[in-house]
């Protein structure tokens, strides 16, 4: 089967995906402009220095400016289901971070924030890794539309993984370009891709020559894969509102999670 015809295939499944999990909750905004909300983002990777939670606050509907109020003083512990605790330091404001936790498969992690005199819950196992086995790439024809102001060749990424057989995976697909997050992201679960040898292109992001194309493939657990999905369904991976969230606390929204990750590189040079 050529990469082309994989392509259509796996789009295909994301679209059916997407559109699955966006009809399971409607999704309600909340315009009132004084109903502020604090926005947790809050990951655990299974690396040292890779793990961070970041607290800002909603901004209201009518407020076009760009920037979000960072909420800072937090006091921020993640601990493990055998009694491990780490405590974040604020290290800019509204960033929380340790410089000793290394997220291990099969650990629950569960996190505790108190502000302002409230408390902010959630917990994530995090799954066993799926290791990137390598990425790819071909030469595509202008495939955003516009203009190609550089004049350079364009190239899709592929990412080459295969799934494992009798395990039920969730999966998050982010590139980087220069150490930027490309657009978007991918996400999906392996319910056509059962035990196969996976072909997966980033179709949203976009690479020329002289590029290094960075993939992370990360294995989430199934309350992160349905946020991100709903994410994905409704605004090209912006919050609209309050889709499913693991997080539990008065006026909150967002996502924590204990995702294992692995990554791969390559340099995009003329085939």
């Amino acid at each position: 089967m050529n990469k082309m015809m994989k392509y259509l295939q796996f789009s295909l499944v994301a679209f059916l995906m997407i559109t699955i999990v966006s009809c399971e909750k409607v999704v309600e905004l909340d315009l009132d402009d004084a109903q502020q909300m604090i926005v947790v983002e809050g990951i655990v990777h299974d690396s040292i220095g890779d793990n961070f939670v970041l607290l800002s606050k909603s901004k209201s509907f009518n407020d076009n400016n760009g920037s979000f109020e960072k909420v800072t003083g937090a006091s921020v512990i993640i601990s493990d289901n055998l009694g491990n605790i780490f405590t974040l330091s604020e290290t800019e404001p509204g960033r929380y971070q340790s410089s000793t936790l290394e997220g291990i498969s099969g650990r629950k992690y569960l996190l505790n924030i108190t502000v302002s005199g409230k408390t902010i819950t959630s917990e994530s196992t995090m799954p066993q890794r799926v290791a990137l086995d390598s990425l790819s790439y071909e030469e595509v024809d202008n495939p955003f539309g516009g203009d190609n102001e550089s004049g350079k060749k364009e190239y899709r990424v592929y990412t080459h993984f295969r799934d494992p057989l009798g395990v039920v995976n969730y999966y998050r697909i982010k590139g980087y370009n220069g150490g930027v997050q490309e657009k978007g992201f991918l996400t999906l679960n392996d319910d056509l891709i059962e035990g196969a040898d996976v072909d997966f292109p980033l179709f949203l992001s976009k690479f020329e020559e002289g590029d290094t194309a960075v993939v992370h493939l990360l294995s989430v657990d199934e309350v992160n894969h349905r946020y991100f999905s709903a994410i994905e369904a409704s605004q090209d991976g912006e919050v609209p509102g309050n889709p499913e969230s693991n997080i539990e606390g008065e006026n909150v929204v967002g996502y924590f999670g204990a995702y294992a990750k692995s990554q791969k590189a390559v340099v995009i040079t003329p085939l």
